[in-house]
């Protein structure tokens, strides 16, 4: 079993010696990136299984969040993505082996956390998936989303409400 711990690496590119490739994000115009930042999602994401390669684009500077998972061949798809431990400091995630054996994890500090944002036309009623999260190894850069064992809520919300 996997479980996740708090302290949400960020996943850091290693540009040294590698081919640059430059991509077109929906947010922020073409950048160029190294090979080696790709991230890899064998089975890609749920409802996304055809798309497999990613960028983590950190805008507001590592170990921060929001941040933005890029897909490498299609600009109009990305994710914005929060550590789930920005909402729950005790966030543990029970998934079997066999669910997550392709991510090749040896390590469990190699193993980030993040949940992906729902982000409606009134931001302050965003929610988060805290349900699924998106685990990346940061040693391989393979990556892969889950279904917690834990009863955590699909729709989290990501502002308190006046009142709550």
């Amino acid at each position: 079993m996997a479980e996740a711990a708090n302290g949400c690496d960020n996943i850091v590119g290693d540009n040294s010696a590698a081919e640059k490739i430059t991509v077109k994000t929906r947010d922020f115009d073409e950048i160029e990136i190294s090979e080696k930042e790709i991230i890899t999602f064998p089975q890609g994401l749920f409802a996304f299984e055809e798309e497999k390669r990613f960028i983590l684009l950190t805008p507001l500077g590592e170990g921060k969040s929001p941040v933005w998972l890029q897909s490498t061949e299609n600009p109009s798809l990305c994710f914005i993505m929060f550590s789930p431990f920005e909402f729950c400091p005790d966030y543990r995630v029970t998934v079997p082996d066999e669910d997550i054996s392709f991510l090749e994890i040896t390590d469990h500090k190699d193993a980030a956390f993040y949940v992906i944002a729902v982000i409606p036309e009134n931001n302050m009623d965003s929610t988060v998936n805290m349900k699924s999260p998106v685990i990346i190894n940061t040693a391989n850069r393979l990556g892969g989303q889950v279904i917690a064992a834990e009863n955590y809520p699909i729709k989290f919300p990501v502002f308190a409400k006046e009142g709550e």
